[in-house]
């Protein structure tokens, strides 16, 4: 069975910590290829500024460029309606038969996976790669993936890696007070948001 790995998100700009765990989870679980998708209208994002979809766009096309297996989606962006991560996933294995999906993502966002749209649906159909970082909530993450997989049976796989510190809010605050980001995003993309006044 063939295995594909799904990274969500807005990616505003897309970073290191992104590329890390998307890499880390390829390598654990011997995925296939991954793929990440953009989204248009994130559900717990509704009320903050997005940059274009365009500028981000663009800033994940630099930043993946040269990465063996692992391309990008366009499907949220070229729906009008809300990225809603359940309503994506069933896309995706609509287009993959003999597929295993694990749907890529880190420890605050799983631990309050539950409130999410179809949060049921979404854990008794899927698989999940949850990064984490040492020291980070580590016990909060150990009890939620426990619970998880014995009230739904799911498949969680705790991926061994030491999850980067870094946040886009991170970026835009330095970017914002004219520090360096070059430890943070790929050359590239640096480039990309200094040429195009982003985050200003």
């Amino acid at each position: 069975m063939r295995k594909i790995g799904i990274f969500g998100g807005s990616f505003d700009p897309v970073h290191f910590g992104h590329m890390g765990l998307a890499l880390q989870a390829k390598k654990e679980l011997n995925l296939d290829k991954v793929i990440f998708i953009p989204a248009k209208y994130q559900p717990f994002k509704l009320n903050r500024k997005v940059t274009s979809e365009k500028h981000r766009v663009k800033m994940l096309e630099l930043a993946l460029r040269g990465m063996n297996d692992v391309e990008i989606s366009y499907a949220e962006l070229e729906s009008d309606e809300i990225s809603y991560t359940a309503n994506t996933l069933n896309q995706v294995k609509a287009l993959y038969d003999n597929t295993e999906v694990f749907f890529i993502l880190g420890t605050d966002s799983f631990l309050s996976i539950e409130l999410w749209h179809k949060a049921e649906e979404l854990l008794t159909e899927s698989s999940f790669a949850v990064g984490s970082r040492p020291g980070y909530k580590e016990e909060e993450l150990k009890c939620c993936i426990d619970r998880i997989r014995a009230v739904y049976n799911t498949n969680v796989v705790l991926l061994n890696n030491k999850e980067l510190p870094i946040s886009s809010t991170e970026i835009k605050s330095a970017v914002k007070a004219g520090k360096s980001i070059k430890n943070l995003v790929p050359e590239s993309v640096e480039r990309y948001i200094h040429e195009n006044g982003l985050y200003k």
